[in-house]
């Protein structure tokens, strides 16, 4: 089982290699004001990239938020005078 995980890695990576490999062509980013030349793959992969890092971070926030609440629900809330 461990050997199909590294042939899968492996492949994925020789298909990035391939994927970046042909398309070196430049392109012009622009940005509001902010304007960069660069690679189409390495301006595909960066914003997978970013993607990916937002996405996990987004995640995490979630994951972070339900424990807390988890954690907080058996601690007695702020009690307010009745109002008759």
């Amino acid at each position: 089982m461990h050997s199909i995980k590294i042939i899968g890695i492996l492949f994925l990576l020789a298909l990035v290699a391939l994927f970046t490999f042909q398309n070196t062509a430049v392109a012009e980013v622009r940005f509001f004001m902010w304007t960069m030349s660069m690679s189409v793959s390495l301006m595909l992969l960066s914003s997978l990239f970013s993607g990916i890092v937002i996405g996990l971070f987004l995640s995490y926030l979630n994951i972070w938020r339900k424990n807390r609440r988890e954690k907080n629900a058996g601690l007695p809330g702020p009690s307010f005078p009745e109002v008759h």
